[in-house]
This record gives C-alpha cells, structure tokens and sequence, in this order.
C-alpha cells in the first residue's frame, strides 16, 4: 500500500487536521518548489518491512499546471555511513539474495532535492501546490500508535519568505540597472 492510500485510509472517516509549523525541513522544500515553478510536488518515503536491512521505498509526484497528468518518479535509498553523502544511498530496481542494485545517477532536479529532503528528516511525506495568495506546503511525520502527526507551512513564515524573495529580487534589479547605466555612461565617454 502506498503512502498515499495508508494516509487516505487514516484519514478516511475524518479530515486530518494540520498544525501550523515552522519546521527548517517544511520552509527548506517551500524553497524549492518556489524555484521550481511546478504547480505541484509531492514526496514520499516508506520503510521496506520485508528487507534484510533498512531500506526505504521514495517516490515523487510533479505536475507542471493543474490539468497536467502526474510524472512519477521511484528510488530506493538505504542509509549511508555519517560524514558520506546522502545521495549515494539512492538506487533503482529491486534487492537480492545475492545484493544490491547498484547506485544510480539521481536527476539533477526538485525531485531528488526533495527526496534528499524526506531521507534525512523525520519527514515520510511532503506536498506543495500553488494556491492564491500562497503556496500550500505541508507534511507528515510518523507519529505513535501508527498514526501520522499532519503540519502545513505557517502562512506568516511564507508571508515572510516570500517578502523577502521579492525585496532581494528588486534590490538585484535596482545594482542590475545601476550597473547597466554607469556602464552607458562609461562606454560614451
């Protein structure tokens, strides 16, 4: 059963509720999906029950617009030795008796950012989408007695980040025109 459908099936006589959060993970991937100008992201991780170590099932979900179908992405990631990068964990196809699948090269993208994301949090899920006046950026984390603890992205840090996103954008425009001017003004002397 996939994340979704265990967190559909939770959640299936009652709406989850979510508590407001100001969590690094949660803003870190309200990060990326601003730069990524999807209008939809989704991660997710499972621990493997059957394996012979720890391994963990990821998945992402992207769509591009609204109406977009989704375009899905799969790995398996097993945790590396500490000080090695996390990325070398990830591989695809399935584990052996007589070992594992090689690692693979990870796309360059939102999407192993965001599984990088999951795999070194306590995070199992994350999801953004594009929403008026902000994006909706929330998560789950497993929480005791198998059930999962549902938190949203705080809309006054978004409000915040998103402030000054724009305010580092205009100051970068205002040296850009500076620039462009006193090189006009150089070149005509």
């Amino acid at each position: 059963m996939s994340l979704r459908e265990r967190l559909e099936a939770l959640t299936e006589h009652r709406e989850p509720v979510f508590e407001l959060s100001d969590d690094p993970t949660l803003v870190a991937f309200s990060k990326l999906f601003a730069q990524s100008e999807l209008f939809a992201l989704e991660a997710s991780k499972r621990i493997r029950v059957d394996a012979f170590s720890t391994t963990y099932d990821c998945e992402t979900e992207t769509r591009s617009d609204a109406d977009a179908a989704p375009g899905v992405f799969e790995a398996i990631w097993t945790p590396v030795w500490p000080g090695e990068d996390p990325l070398t964990g990830f591989r695809t196809g399935s584990d052996s008796v007589f070992g594992h699948r090689p690692t693979v090269a990870m796309p360059q993208d939102e999407r192993t950012a965001a599984l990088l994301l999951l795999v070194t949090s306590i995070f199992v899920h994350l999801s953004a989408s594009r929403a008026e006046p902000l994006p909706v950026i929330r998560g789950a984390l497993d929480a005791p007695a198998g059930a999962y603890r549902f938190v949203t992205l705080d809309p006054a840090v978004a409000r915040a980040r998103v402030r000054a996103t724009r305010e580092s954008r205009r100051a970068a425009a205002r040296a850009n025109a500076r620039t462009d001017v006193s090189e006009r003004g150089s070149a005509g002397r």
